[in-house]
């Protein structure tokens, strides 16, 4: 009687797991089948995957090979879907859309960054500022990029390259497997912005901790999003705040020294101040409220932001500078000639007068940014029914991603060829195509610095051709890794670089 009692209670405990697990299964099916049927409705007729990963969409092959995943979808053409992670996005790849996605950047579709970006930079930063406030920053930013302020800047960059060259020549000298650039571009483009906006203000030790936080922050931005002691976003967020205490000093530093009678401004920081203090009396001369964006701790914060959106950008831009006049030393040999020519002598500092004549110089630094942006895509999150083109529409919590690698390809001639004569008097091409260069952006957010970067990029290129470098050949050297920002995959690796005899 017992083990008839314990067989039918067996029985009923297999038959309520076996309709557990059919409850779970069905309840799972319902809810991929739920999924595939709502991306249906969305994405109308465009181009894209039949189907997703349930749930997970396409963020293994994002993680696993982003390059071959972002390329992939670029191939569907100028407007395609897909998902990652539950999210429905559109990638528009067609010039004149990219376009217009930039310019309605808005409170209604604002630009998404990762998600630990909010948590390390704070809901206030100036990506994510839109409408009175934001137009209202970017006026008052408008003093940091005049031509004498960008003239100032001009020879803290140049000191800065030819140091670090400097010392790149002694690392090649004991570098038996060659030198890898990517590292050392990155570490030159951080004492390059920390002397531009805010050099006089720092002394060894500070600028080491900075360059610390920078790193542990960087780190931060795309770890995985838990924070808690000992995770690489806790000590992003750390970084973070000791950065801005840090920073928050040195403003008042500056707004002393700039007080005074007649100061000079010796970086970014100074001008900015300056033209702060101004508005601040002008508003308490006509009893009206403090201007926004003028305290040390919003000043602050917002060069912060600065700091972080230099960073990588040039980073890329410079290491595939490198890389490109390494593949095509026709390139080189005519920017070198250009050089000779404007600056016999290699040790004669360089001055804005001197940057407008290198024409050639110019075009090279134009066809790598078209060729290389270094921010392929731009996120942007609908908060609301946004038309993208003539025919789609996209609906609310869609991700729009504009694709600035198609759009610098768009309507150029062999658009994968480097080819810096495109830009040159005869061909104009960029005069012709120039609404499809959007590698600055447009609209209300397209960078405000890009003269500076421009100048940047133009200097290196300068100083570069006073070195003979030679690349090593490796077998990934064309392939492009994304971090996010894109770069050579084995990261612009040179059998060596030495200073040129003359």
């Amino acid at each position: 009687m017992l083990s008839i009692v314990l067989t039918t209670f067996a029985m009923i405990q297999s038959w309520t797991i076996s309709i557990w697990l059919s409850v779970i299964f069905f309840g799972i099916l319902l809810a991929y089948i739920y999924e595939q049927l709502t991306y249906m409705s969305k994405r109308g007729s465009l181009p894209g995957p039949k189907l997703t990963v349930p749930f997970i969409g396409g963020i293994l092959h994002m993680l696993s090979a982003p390059y071959d995943f972002w390329h992939g979808q670029m191939d569907y053409g100028k407007l395609s879907w897909n998902s990652i992670i539950g999210r429905f996005f559109v990638l528009v790849a067609d010039s004149e859309s990219c376009r217009k996605v930039f310019e309605r950047c808005s409170a209604d579709m604002p630009l998404l960054l990762h998600p630990n970006a909010n948590r390390l930079l704070g809901d206030d930063n100036i990506a994510f500022m839109n409408g009175h406030v934001h137009k209202t920053l970017r006026i008052a930013l408008l003093p940091l990029f005049t031509t004498k302020a960008l003239s100032t800047y001009l020879h803290i960059q140049e000191e800065a390259i030819r140091s670090h060259m400097k010392n790149w020549c002694e690392l090649s000298k004991n570098a038996k497997d060659g030198i890898e650039m990517r590292p050392l571009i990155y570490d030159l483009n951080i004492n390059t912005s920390l002397s531009v906006f805010v050099g006089p203000y720092l002394n060894n030790k500070i600028r080491e901790q900075f360059k610390i936080d920078y790193t542990n922050l960087t780190r931060g931005m795309f770890a995985a999003p838990i924070c808690f002691p000992g995770t690489q976003l806790y000590k992003g967020v750390r970084a973070a705040e000791s950065i801005r205490h840090s920073l928050q000093s040195i403003v008042y530093q500056s707004k002393q020294r700039m007080s005074t009678d007649n100061p000079e401004p010796t970086c970014l920081l100074d001008f900015w101040v300056i033209s702060t203090l101004k508005s601040i009396q002008e508003a308490e001369n006509n009893n009206q409220p403090r201007p926004l964006h003028s305290t040390d701790e919003e000043i602050a914060k917002i060069t912060l932001d600065f700091l972080f959106a230099a960073q990588d950008a040039s980073t890329s831009s410079l290491t595939f500078a490198i890389h490109e006049l390494s593949k095509h030393p026709e390139v080189l040999e005519k920017v070198r000639e250009e050089q000779k020519s404007i600056r016999p002598d290699p040790s004669e500092p360089l001055t804005p007068d001197l940057l407008a004549q290198m024409k050639y110089t110019w075009q090279v630094m134009k066809e790598l940014l078209r060729l290389r942006p270094p921010a392929t895509l731009a996120i942007h999150v609908a908060k609301k029914p946004v038309q993208i083109s003539e025919d789609y529409t996209a609906p609310k919590d869609t991700l729009i991603i504009p694709s600035i690698w198609s759009s610098n390809r768009n309507g150029f001639p062999e658009p994968e060829v480097f080819d810096p004569d495109r830009f040159n008097a005869d061909r104009r091409e960029q005069a012709e195509y120039d609404r499809n260069f959007l590698t600055f952006g447009a609209g209300p957010h397209a960078c405000i610095g890009q003269r500076y970067a421009m100048n940047h990029i133009m200097l290196f290129i300068s100083l570069l051709t006073d070195m003979d470098f030679e690349r090593a050949q490796r077998p990934n050297m064309d392939k492009i890794m994304y971090l996010p920002t894109i770069y050579p995959a084995d990261g612009c690796v040179l059998n060596y670089f030495k200073p040129r005899r003359f």
